[in-house]
C-alpha cells in the first residue's frame, strides 16, 4: 500500500529551503505553468567501455505528482536560465513525481 504524504508535500517543496519555482512547458503549446520541486543535476560515472569510468550529469527534478498530471517526453522545464527535455518520469505512488531531463 502507497505511504499518503499529500499533507506533507507543502514542507517538503518549500521555496525557502530547498525548492525553487520553474516553468513547465507543455508539448505542442499545450500551456505554460510554473511548478515547485527540489532540481538535483548530479554527476554519476558511467561505463564507456574503456578502462577509467567517465562521468556524466543527470539532471533530475522532483514535484508533485499533481503538479504534472500530463507530463510527456518532450515537454520543457526552465530551471534559472537553462532549458531541459523532460525524457522520462517516476510517479512514485506518494504524490511525489521525479522527471529526468536533458540538458538541451
Amino acid at each position: 500500500m502507497a505511504l499518503s504524504l499529500t499533507d506533507d508535500l507543502g514542507y517538503l517543496f518549500n521555496v525557502d529551503e530547498f525548492a525553487q519555482s520553474v516553468t513547465y512547458q507543455r508539448k505542442l503549446g499545450l500551456g505554460d505553468s510554473t511548478i515547485i520541486g527540489i532540481f538535483d543535476n548530479e554527476t554519476v560515472p558511467v561505463d564507456a567501455g574503456g578502462i577509467a569510468l567517465v562521468h556524466q550529469e543527470q539532471p533530475r527534478f522532483m514535484c508533485k505528482t499533481s503538479d504534472v498530471p500530463y507530463i510527456a517526453e518532450d515537454d520543457y522545464l526552465i530551471i534559472g536560465s537553462v532549458e531541459y527535455r523532460v525524457v522520462a518520469w517516476v510517479h512514485d505512488g506518494t504524490g511525489v513525481t521525479t522527471i529526468h531531463l536533458e540538458k538541451q
